[in-house]
């Protein structure tokens, strides 16, 4: 874990609680469970509530993996969609406690924080009970693979320009 870092270094830190835990499917070597988890971002270049949902897939051994989808809300009314995905482990015999790191990406369309457009983060964080506190550092190289664990809903959205007409 880099919690070595200075804070200047920072892309931001997020607090947050879960608000609901769905159990989704058991599979052999563990459990899919959706968090859907609010809180709080704080970063130099803004700050803003946070709501995410992660499923994660914990295995029998007390290692998991999870993707992540999350938006951000400032008071100007900029908003930041994040996506993501790594790994974690629970701490042996304390199963609401935990660390976890990974890679993001921040995407945006807000003129005042275009700087943060696609800029990927590396997260760490830790979990005690319902609360996770998160650090997020420029993303160090080379990046993690990003294929999705969660396949996307088939777009039903008309393509353009249209493809060419044979």
């Amino acid at each position: 874990m880099v919690f070595f870092m200075e804070k200047k270094d920072m892309i931001g830190e997020i607090k947050e609680r879960t608000n609901s835990v769905i159990i989704k499917d058991f599979v052999a070597d563990g459990v899919w469970i959706q968090y859907n988890s609010a809180g709080e971002f704080k970063g130099p270049k803004y700050h803003a509530t946070h709501m995410e949902t992660a499923e994660v897939k914990m295995k029998m051994d007390g290692t998991n993996e999870w993707e992540l989808k999350a938006v951000e809300m400032t008071s100007e009314g900029d908003a930041v969609m994040i996506t993501g995905k790594g790994t974690g482990r629970q701490e042996r015999g304390k199963p609401t406690e935990g660390t976890f790191s990974g890679e993001v990406t921040f995407m945006t369309n807000s003129p005042r924080l275009s700087s943060i457009n696609n800029t990927k983060g590396w997260i760490e964080g830790k979990t005690k009970g319902d609360e996770a506190d998160i650090k997020v550092w420029p993303a160090k190289a080379p990046s993690m693979p990003m294929e999705p664990m969660m396949q996307p809903a088939p777009s039903t959205a008309p393509t353009y320009p249209p493809p060419p007409q044979a």
